[in-house]
């Protein structure tokens, strides 16, 4: 009995080797099925396999997050996903990062109520339905030291009342279609008639390929593929020249 126990152990162990994901396209694709499965924690088994495989933390949240959104997307375009898969998907996605703790020695310096003096509103338009990308350049934002509000569903009024209330140094479109682009060009319009001393606008998401398409259909200031290309863009400070700054004051 134990010999056969035993055998049946290493004939699973040796099939989940085998089974495991080979590529990063892979692990991608692995993320984003158990996104959608029934199990509840699924997905969180598949990110702890990812980091007991090599994965950090940032590449979690950098780079298979946003993959893993993007593949549930192309599910649901090519109709091999429901609507109710891809929504349980995303939410369990922008779940995980609302969950998310950081652990590097530098954390207190990201606290979202502690900025570097600087703002960003990160605006997801009231016709936009794809969020995801959003947080994660928030994510993003928040680990170079500046402060994000988000501005979710809001009217071009509601809106502009929030950016004429406030100091931002930067206010941010996600966009992930030319449906979404079109739109915007009326809610920039909207904001550069009304609203006074805006700060650099910038969008954001998968549409961007061409740059200055994006940014002439939309009517932002720039049009990006990156966060740390939005930050240089618009010369936020952040985290990383504070330190370097504190370095060389040492």
């Amino acid at each position: 009995m134990r010999f056969l126990v035993e055998s049946a152990l290493r004939t699973v162990a040796k099939t989940r080797a085998e089974r495991q994901p080979r590529s990063k396209a892979e692990w991608v694709a692995r993320l984003g099925e158990a996104l959608m499965s029934e199990s509840e924690v699924e997905h969180q088994t598949v990110v702890a396999s990812l980091i007991a495989s090599g994965a950090s933390s940032n590449d979690i949240y950098q780079y298979y997050i946003p993959e893993a959104s993007r593949f549930l997307g192309e599910k649901w375009v090519r109709d091999e996903a429901s609507f109710v898969d891809v929504t349980v998907g995303s939410a369990r996605l922008q779940a995980l990062f609302r969950d998310r703790t950081e652990g590097d020695a530098y954390a207190h310096l990201l606290d979202r109520s502690i900025p570097l003096g600087q703002s960003v509103l990160m605006v997801i338009p009231e016709f936009e339905q794809h969020s995801l990308g959003a947080f994660v350049a928030a994510d993003g934002l928040r680990r170079h030291g500046v402060w994000v509000r988000m501005a979710i569903g809001l009217n071009n009024e509601e809106l502009c009342r929030l950016v004429f209330s406030n100091r931002f140094s930067m206010l941010g479109v996600t966009l992930a279609t030319w449906k979404s682009v079109e739109h915007s060009a009326e809610l920039i319009g909207y904001l550069r008639s009304h609203a006074e001393n805006l700060p650099p606008i910038v969008a954001g998401g998968r549409v961007v390929e061409d740059r200055n398409l994006v940014a002439q259909r939309s009517g932002v200031d720039f049009a990006v593929k990156s966060v740390h290309e939005a930050v240089e863009r618009c010369g936020l400070a952040t985290v990383a020249e504070n330190l370097s700054h504190i370095d060389e004051t040492i």
